[in-house]
Formats: structure tokens, sequence, C-alpha cells
């Protein structure tokens, strides 16, 4: 018989240790059942991971709580899962092992606290090192200008090739190197500096390594008073520019805890320390949802202390989150009444480890919102009428059209807060994009590039790794990673997803599926307040029909977009002889449903790669219309399709146009006047075979029928001709042509 801790060294080996959400149930798992004795076994069955680190293994384990929710079932689960056969001979562990299980635990905790207070003592006494070695930190460090605060007695900077010589080792914030200036936030614990937090010009943040060194630790803008001063008031927030603007506006001491996690903690500590003190929570804001982060719920309602909100107004810039950004953006007045307003939280607030469900269950609950407790919200567009915050688009149009061009045009305009067609601006952001029909290096990046998009503000969604595998990114199925990351990147403003009928892991053409592929998309452009915009192809034979209905799949892609844009590429060309393209607006829930504008495609070598060309789309005219007619044209073949009509324009204009050429302009008037749609007499001027001219150099465009330019020049030329018999001949031939023209054309006149 096996002991249940052989049981669990054996089932270790059918599970990988390289994805570390494994890693840390597997950890847990072990804890729970056998406590800190496991850690052993733990550890030797992480050291399979490329990745494992000694450091990160002891720390992430004296974080795990035994006892946890983490059952060894979950471990036995994901190793039978992996192929592991159980037969179930296994033994409870005798008396004498679980005593030799305490003293191994006993030991590994001495051991491990001796280990910490050695790294802590190491730690502190480098922190004070720098400080020793810092200047006063001044005005212009970059840091302190980008958020407009100013420096107090408190802070200090150093050159960061400086700091790396006292550590040992050069300070880095997400592999980041921190370069230039450092700005030094003294970071104390029970009175005295126990770590440092480095800052450099770019925001890249680090502190001193070494364990527990920062936990419960906090900066001050200024030296704490006694404990029993009287009428004090303490501002608690997350970060140093948070503090410093709130303490800048009120004249009240800030204190940074230096993490939201960390805010509970701090504010407990000051309330130890200042028991008649008024505490206040500096709240920072959750990007996704607005709503102030739990933690700082937490710290207030701990102390008995009051949460600032900061208030931005119902257009809130989701990168606009604390006091810094507050006090940037509407000044000290703004930090004042935010502070000033200051109330308990609400019972309706939620905090981490709420929740009433039995063990092992989740509650069900129903969550009703009275109407008149929600503020209408204005939509926010990144281009009005066109591109709305947090909604579904799909872009819709036959091969050739330049869908995936526009769409790299549309996102370079976002990245770089350019104008749009109409003139308007956008607002700046980051754009993501996912394409499984091009290459990025080769395909989009250099239309992008040619588009002058910031591709520093570009990101394509490559591959998932799933332990030591890795797959192609699945819409349909991978919303939640993509969720984590676009709230890391942040600021995302545009989702790009072509085509967007992968999302569909079903039949694209049933609605019921449609709606349900599509639903986390939509949720995550709502969560994420960004753009989203799906490409798809038009449904061959569908030519005349409604656009919307013209969208490959089922008819539910159309009706869950909040705004269609079509666009098309029509058969005849313009008057100038280039190929006429429209980008239009076939649906809009939530604005205009109509307009567009003409568009070109233009190919061109980029400058910064020379050998690589791109296209880019080259915005024209606005025009006006429903989607459906001006398409009309977009699948013309020439024939009689619609019952007689185009017959009947090819009669109005060869009429209209029997005396002479004619401007476009007055051609467009009359055939309005007759009831004809401009689709139709064009497709009637390809038929008969009109010829557009320009008058002059400073003269608009003119119709005129075959033949007649060739007679006015003929007539007026025989004049001049000294053989009257080759005038004749080349008069005759003129006249042929006319003729025959005349034949085609029943009963109409053509004069000359």
């Amino acid at each position: 018989m096996m002991t249940n801790v052989d049981r669990i060294r054996e089932a270790l080996q059918f599970i990988d240790a390289s994805d570390r959400v494994t890693w840390l149930r597997i950890g847990m798992a072990i804890k729970s059942e056998i406590a800190d004795a496991g850690f052993d076994l733990w550890e030797s069955w992480s050291q399979q991971a490329e990745s494992f680190n000694g450091k990160d293994a002891r720390d992430v384990w004296k974080s795990i709580r035994a006892g946890g929710k983490v059952s060894i079932g979950s471990l036995f689960y994901e190793a039978k899962a992996n192929g592991w056969h159980d037969d179930g001979g296994h033994q409870m562990p005798t008396p004498e092992e679980l005593a030799e299980r305490r003293r191994i635990a006993a030991e590994r905790a001495e051991k491990e606290e001796a280990e910490i207070t050695r790294e802590r003592a190491d730690t502190a006494a480098k922190a004070a090192a720098i400080m020793k070695a810092a200047t006063e930190a001044k005005a212009d460090h970059p840091y302190l200008e980008r958020k407009r605060v100013l420096p107090t007695p408190t802070l200090r900077e150093i050159d960061s090739s400086k700091a790396a010589a006292i550590l040992g080792y050069s300070p880095k914030s997400s592999g980041d190197l921190l370069t230039g200036r450092l700005l030094v936030v003294p970071v104390k614990q029970s009175g005295s500096i126990s770590t440092l937090e480095l800052i450099d010009g770019d925001k890249r943040k680090a502190a001193l390594s070494g364990r527990g060194s920062k936990v419960g630790g906090y900066w001050a803008t200024e030296r704490l008073p006694d404990s029993k001063s009287s009428g004090l008031t303490l501002l608690i927030g997350e970060g140093v520019a948070t503090v410093l603007s709130a303490s800048t506006a009120t004249g009240k001491p800030g204190i940074a805890a230096l993490s939201s996690g960390n805010l509970p903690t701090v504010a407990k500590t000051m309330r130890e320390c200042y028991s008649q003190a008024a505490i206040v929570i500096l709240a920072d804001l959750v990007k996704t949802t607005g709503e102030p982060d739990p933690h700082a719920i937490e710290a207030a309602r701990s102390v008995g202390g009051k949460l600032a909100i900061p208030d931005f107004g119902t257009d809130r810039d989701p990168d606009m989150t604390d006091m810094n950004d507050l006090f940037i953006l509407g000044g000290a007045d703004a930090v004042i009444s935010a502070v000033t307003s200051a109330s308990e939280p609400t019972n309706g607030e939620h905090q981490p480890g709420d929740g009433n469900a039995p063990a092992g269950e989740y509650a069900r609950d129903v969550n009703l919102i009275r109407a008149s407790e929600l503020t209408p919200e204005p939509i926010t567009w990144l281009w009005n009428g066109w591109l709305a915050a947090g909604k579904m688009h799909v872009f819709g149009g036959a091969p050739g059209t330049g869908k995936t061009t526009i769409s790299m045009g549309l996102a370079a305009t976002v990245t770089t807060g350019g104008h749009w067609p109409d003139g308007t601006r956008s607002i700046a952001g980051n754009v993501v994009i996912w394409s499984g029909e091009d290459d990025p290096a080769d395909t989009l990046i250099p239309r992008l590039a040619l588009s002058g998009a910031d591709l520093s503000r570009v990101y394509f969604i490559a591959d998932i790794r799933e332990g030591n595998e890795r797959r192609s990114f699945d819409p349909a199925r991978d919303m939640e990673p993509l969720r984590r990351k676009l709230a890391e990147i942040g600021g995302v403003r545009l989702l790009i997803v072509d085509p967007v009928v992968s999302a569909i892991a079903g039949d694209s053409h049933k609605n019921a599926e449609v709606r349900r592929g599509l639903q986390p998309l939509v949720d995550l452009a709502g969560a994420m307040r960004c753009a989203l915009l799906g490409i798809t192809h038009f449904s061959k034979g569908t030519g005349g029909r409604d656009p919307v209905e013209r969208l490959t799949g089922s008819l539910a892609f159309g009706a869950l977009a909040r705004v269609v844009l079509v666009a098309a590429k029509h058969q005849e060309e313009g008057e100038d002889g280039h190929t006429v393209r429209l980008f239009c607006r076939a649906k809009s829930n939530i604005g205009p449903d109509d307009g567009g504008f003409e568009y070109d495609l233009h190919q061109a070598e980029l400058k910064t790669h020379p050998g690589i060309f791109a296209s880019s789309v080259l915005w024209g005219d606005a025009v006006e219309g429903a989607a459906r007619e001006l398409l009309a044209t977009a699948d013309a073949t020439g024939d009689d399709g619609e019952g007689g009509t185009l017959a009947d324009a090819k009669r109005f204009l060869a009429d209209l146009l029997s005396d002479g050429p004619l401007p476009t302009k007055t051609i467009k008037v009359d055939a309005d006047g007759a009831g004809y749609s401009w689709a139709t007499i064009r497709r009637a001027q390809k038929a008969l075979g009109i010829e557009p001219a320009k008058e002059g150099m400073k003269a608009g465009w003119v119709w005129r029928m075959p033949g007649q330019g060739a007679v006015k020049t003929v007539l007026e030329n025989a004049k001049m001709l000294n053989n009257a018999e080759d005038a004749q001949q080349k008069v005759v031939s003129t006249f042929g042509k006319i003729e025959h023209l005349r034949n085609e054309l029943g009963a109409v006149e053509v004069e000359i």
C-alpha cells in the first residue's frame, strides 16, 4: 500500500508544471492536504518547468493558505485527465508520519523566517546606502513633470547607473531596465526605512528585492506628526502622484500605500497610530467599470474612514482613474471637491471577500437595476456617427473592394488621433487586430505604415499558450485571456476581427449559433469601451438587395451590429476615368443610417523600407443617399435587369444629349426630375458608350453622344481641306456611324 504522499508524487508525474495557473493550483492542493510538509514535493515537481525560479517558488508557497478551497482532489483530477490511472491503493498516514510532517514543517518555517530576516536587513542596508548617495529631488524630474506635481523633502533622486552600482544589479520593471534619473521613494515599516520604490522618467517602477520588505510599508509626503495630535486628517492613496496631488490641493498629509492591495494594511497601521485622526482613502477607479477599487472600499470600511472618489463626469476617458488624473484635468479645485465630498462606503459597494454562498457552491441571484437610479449617458464616438465606443460594427463588401486596406486606414487614424474623412478628429488610443487572412509582417504592417499609423500603438493577436503547447488564437473560445490582455494594455479604442465569421464555432448560417458566438465579442467591446469592427464578405448573387442582407452568413451578423458599413467597387468608371468606389453606412441603430464617402486605393513604396509596396485608402467627396441606392450599380452587368428601366433610361439620355454635349451636373438634375436614379443613368451611359470629357482646363465635365465630337471636328476642318473628296468621305463615314445609332435607338433622332 502506498502512502498518500507516494500517491501524490506518482500523480504529479502526469501534470505539466509549465503553466503558471496549473502550477499554482497544484501547490494549493498539496498544501491543503499535507501543509508545509508538501513543499519539497511541490518544489521538486516544479523544477520540470524551464521557467522555474526557486525564490519565486518559496514566495508563492508562503503566500498559499493551508486548508484552502483547492483540495487534493483537484490534483488527482488533473492527473487522471492526462492519463494517470489511480488504483486507489493508498493508506492514511500513521501518527508517527504525522509527527514527522509537523517536525519538517516547523523546521522549514524556522529556516524561512531566518532567511526573510536576513533579506530584510540586507534590503534596508541597501536602501540606506542609496538614500545617502541620492540628492534632493528636483522639480524638473521627468516623472514629476509628467504628473505635474512638485517634489517634497521626503523624495530624493539618483542616477540609475549609480543605483545599480550600490545594489549590485540594475532595477527592472516587467523586464525593462529603469534608466536615467530615478526618483527615490523611501518606504517605511514601523517607523524605519525598509526598502525603496524607484521610478524613472518613463513611469517604470521597481522596489528593491527582498521578501516582505514592502508589505505594510508606506511613503508619506511629509514627516508625520506626533500620534497625539488632534484635528488631524490623513489622505491615504495608492501611488506617489495620487497622494502628492491630493496633498498639494488640500494641504493635508498624504500617505502612499504603493499598491492597491496594501491599502487596507496601511490604513489599519495609521489607525493604530492615530486613533482620533480623520482618515480619507483616495480611491482609484477600475478602468473597465469606472467603479472605486474594491481594496480602497475595504480600507475605508476597516478603519471607519471615508472614501474620496475622483469625478470625471459621465463622459469619462477610461484612462482617467485617479486623483492625479483629476488634478491634471480639473486642477486643485476638482481634487478639493472630491476630498471634501468623501463619505463612508455604502453597504451596496463591493469589497474583496464578500459573498455568502455555501461552501463549495455559488449562490445565485438576479440583479435588478431600477431605471430611476441610472443616469442617461451619451454614446462616446471615435468617429461621430460611424464608430462608437463599446459597440459592435460589421464591415462588409465584395472581394477587391479594399476592406482590409480601409480598416488599416481607420486603425491608423485611431493610433494618431488623426482626422476622419469628414474632417473631424478621432479619440487617440491603441488598436488590437486579429486577422485570419493576412500576414501582419508582409501585408498589414506595410498598409498601416503607409497610412501613417503609430505602430507602437498597434497590437496583433498572435497565438495562445497552453502548457508547453502553442496554438492559433480562436475568437470562439479565447475571449477571457484576450480580455485580460486588453485590460493590461489599457487605452484600447478599436478591436478589429477579420473575418468576424471566425468567432462562430458552429454554423454561421444559424441565427442562434451566430448570436451565441458573437455575444462574448460584444460583451468584451462593452466592458473595454472599445469599438469592435468585424470584417466580412458579401454573399454571391445578392446584387441589388439591401446591403445588410448581403452579409455572408446569418442575418444575426447585421442584427447584432449597431452599425453596418459596406464598401463597393462599381463596374463603371468615373468621369475622370478612375474606378468609382464607395464606402457607405448601410445601417445604424444609434445614429444616421445613410451617406458615405468616395474613396480610392493608392499603391506606394514604403520610404522606410525600399522595395516594399503597400496600399492605402485615399478619401474623396462625401455622398448622400441610402446605401442600397448608392451601391445599385456595383453589380450591374449592362443588361436590362430592371424590367425596362435601363432601356427607358437609354432613350431618355440619348434624347437629352441629341442637341449636343451637356454638363454632368445638368444631366443629374434632369434625370432626377424625370424619376431616374443616378445609378440607372450611369448604367445607361455605359450601355450607350457616352463619352465624358472636359471642355477646357478650368471647365467642368460634360457628356456627349458617340460621334458628336467627331462630326463637329470634321465639319470644322473640312473647309481647311484642299481635297473636297477626302472631306466628303470623312463626313459620310461619320454619318454612317450616327445612322447606325439611330437604328439602335429607334424613333429617337440624333441631330448634327
